[in-house]
């Protein structure tokens, strides 16, 4: 157990360790990620929850210009060397899985496991989260969604992470099965690099390529979800091929977070995983 931080090209990372068992990085989110993964599963990974640095709120202005996706694989490479472990495995939740995936194509002799939660194949599905949505969605939920909306633009006097939590709030319905969930406490201390994410989505998402250095051979486990209107499962049609050995599972009463919707059966599921593979 404990914290710390490596310093890289004058950038601060930090990390937090918790929980005994196989050493694992998340590679993003580091305080939602701490509420959401269970107690459980910390008996058995070691996690090691980092920030990445185009997320990460700094305390002094920094340069994105040159930062690219290996850019970003190198400070999870530079993490797990100065805590001198060998074989880790690797878990990334949304768009975060695609880091935890390709550090393992780069560092295949390092990685064990590759657990991918709720993942886009690509950068580039807005277009698919609008049509999933009007195909699926039920009336109660598209209204609650409208109504959540309409209700924030009426907000003023927030600071710029206040507003950014209520954006994610008001996005309740798009993230969780449960219409009635309240995910408040999870973006508690939030704060938002506005600039960081607009990097991502202007440069990195447009040149990214899953099947670059593909088929994959280290066990990957992922989730998807019948409700995720952030991410739609149906995104990865024709995407599976890119790996040789992978379980999938589709949660049918979660949203974008099944690690915490389903929690008893999503920890089932991968310490069975775990021990199999």
């Amino acid at each position: 157990m404990g914290s710390g931080f490596v310093e890289v090209d004058d950038v601060t990372i930090p990390y937090w360790i918790e929980g005994n068992g196989i050493p694992c990085i998340v590679t993003c989110d580091p305080s939602y990620q701490r509420k959401v993964l269970s107690q459980q599963l910390r008996q058995h990974f070691k996690f090691i929850f980092m920030e990445q640095r185009v997320l990460h709120v700094h305390e002094k202005p920094i340069s994105y210009e040159n930062v690219t996706m290996d850019t970003l694989v190198e400070d999870i490479e530079t993490i797990r060397n100065h805590l001198v472990i060998d074989k880790i495995a690797v878990l990334g939740h949304s768009m975060c899985g695609l880091l935890a995936l390709e550090y393992a194509k780069k560092y295949t002799e390092h990685v064990t496991h590759i657990i991918m939660l709720n993942t886009p194949p690509h950068l580039e599905y807005w277009a698919s989260i609008k049509d999933y949505w009007n195909a699926n969605v039920s009336e109660e939920r598209m209204k609650l969604y409208k109504e959540r909306q309409e209700n924030l633009e009426k907000i003023r006097g927030l600071s710029h992470d206040e507003i950014a939590v209520m954006r994610l709030v008001v996005q309740d319905p798009l993230r969780w099965y449960d219409l009635s969930f309240d995910s408040s406490d999870l973006w508690a201390g939030y704060r938002e690099n506005s600039e960081g994410q607009a990097h991502i989505m202007k440069h990195l998402a447009t040149s990214y390529d899953i099947r670059e250095n593909a088929p994959v051979r280290i066990p990957v486990f992922m989730s998807q979800s019948i409700h995720d209107y952030i991410v739609p499962y149906t995104l990865w049609d024709d995407y599976t091929d890119v790996f040789t050995d992978l379980t999938l599972h589709l949660f049918k009463r979660s949203g974008h977070t099944p690690q915490l919707e389903e929690q008893e059966l999503f920890d089932k599921l991968l310490i069975d995983w775990l021990k199999t593979h």
